[in-house]
């Protein structure tokens, strides 16, 4: 396949110029075409990081990845292709590695019911090659599953959570109104030999179709999504393992949004030794804004939360832990007729150490969720650019 490269020298100048407090940032040459979108970036154990994209053309979905060093991106390998797949630009496929190698990838596959009728279907890596895809729920309820996270949990075995539309019936999915039925949360553990340890659910009642997000602690799998209560509160809830078994969920903090609808805007979570930190967005009383809070016990209690951005967000937040005492948050607000990619240092204690404007963006929905990762000595970026010549992703290194 023939590819076009994203190496723009013109977008650097742009972006650099952008950076409210300077640093070396620079776009990476990456393997995508220029109609790719929906980049999923995950750092492995080893600090090797792998970027996962999705590619549309004549009704076909092929999924590739490409693995980052040496401060380069390797050539793309192809994962899969179907033209049975669900992609819309919240809900799309991923991938998670260990030991610098690819450990498992999943998307979702339409079955006959509705439109928003599929299951979650994950495939791993068994001596480099793709395994047959496997479904890790058993209810064959012709409903929603999706918006999957996952995280390894040891060199054979990795963790998959999803939301799962089993109770809602015949009612579908609907985004913006209320179901008779509530969504849930369940998870699985899973080998990649493709047998199912355990599965379980974690949250009887969440929000519709806000993605999740799973990270593994000294101590076992911690987890953050959006709530949902009978009355409509529809706020952040973490809940984490205890030898294996699920804790009672709690609020990250009380916003109160009481919305009956989805909002299509999950939260994010990260870990570093004994500290989570935990981004999301919230609505409440029409005041969109960007919050973080932290965590210094493994999410058994969490500090206040703080005020990230309260100007025009769009949210799509993303996050990853920096040390013991500090995260980078992403995030995307409106900025008259376009949006800026933003990403903040934040210190447990409020402190903005770092504050930059990553690039200009379209505020549309087929932006998607921009990435950020860890790489050593910075971060790494991802994020979906649109123009009049169609989707591509950009990739970039803040240093």
């Amino acid at each position: 396949m023939r590819r076009k490269y994203l190496l723009s020298f013109i977008l650097a100048g742009l972006i650099i110029s952008n950076c409210s407090n300077p640093k070396d940032l620079k776009v990476i040459e990456n393997p995508t075409s220029i109609e790719s979108s929906l980049p999923r970036l995950f750092t492995d154990n080893s600090g090797t990081v792998f970027m996962s994209w999705v590619e549309q053309s004549e009704g076909k979905t092929t999924l590739l990845y490409s693995k980052f060093s040496d401060n380069s991106w390797r050539d793309p390998v192809e994962v899969a292709q179907s033209n049975e797949w669900f992609v819309n630009w919240a809900d799309f496929p991923s991938i998670i590695a260990e030991n610098g190698n690819p450990m498992s990838v999943h998307w979702l596959k339409k079955i006959p019911g509705n439109t928003y009728s599929y299951n979650v279907e994950v495939a791993s890596f068994v001596k480099g090659r793709i395994s047959k895809p496997i479904v890790p729920h058993n209810d064959e309820t012709a409903t929603e599953h999706g918006f999957v996270s996952m995280v390894p949990v040891s060199d054979t075995s990795y963790y998959a959570i999803w939301l799962d539309g089993r109770n809602t019936g015949s009612t579908g999915h609907k985004e913006h109104g209320v179901l008779s039925s509530s969504m849930s949360l369940r998870g699985a553990q899973l080998t990649v030999l493709g047998k199912t340890l355990s599965e379980a659910e974690i949250d009887s009642s969440v929000c519709d179709c806000c993605n999740t997000s799973i990270a593994k602690t000294n101590n076992g799998l911690i987890a953050a999504y959006r709530n949902r209560t009978k009355n409509e509160v529809r706020d952040i809830y973490i809940t984490k393992t205890i030898d294996g078994v699920w804790q009672k969920p709690i609020p990250v903090h009380n916003d109160n949004w009481k919305i009956a609808a989805c909002p299509v805007n999950g939260p994010a979570i990260d870990v570093f030794d004994k500290t989570v930190s935990v981004a999301w967005f919230t609505g409440v009383d029409d005041k969109p804004k960007v919050k973080l809070s932290f965590s210094l016990d493994e999410g058994n209690s969490f500090l206040p939360a703080i005020d990230i951005d309260s100007t025009s967000v769009l949210g799509r937040v993303d996050i990853i832990a920096n040390d013991n005492n500090s995260s980078w948050i992403s995030w995307i607000t409106r900025v008259d007729d376009e949006a800026q990619l933003r990403l903040r240092l934040i210190s447990s204690t409020g402190k903005s150490l770092e504050n930059h404007i990553i690039t200009k963006m379209s505020p549309s929905r087929s932006s998607g969720f921009p990435q950020i990762t860890k790489i050593e000595n910075g971060v790494l970026i991802a994020w979906t650019d649109l123009s009049d010549s169609g989707k591509s992703i950009k990739t970039a290194i803040l240093q």
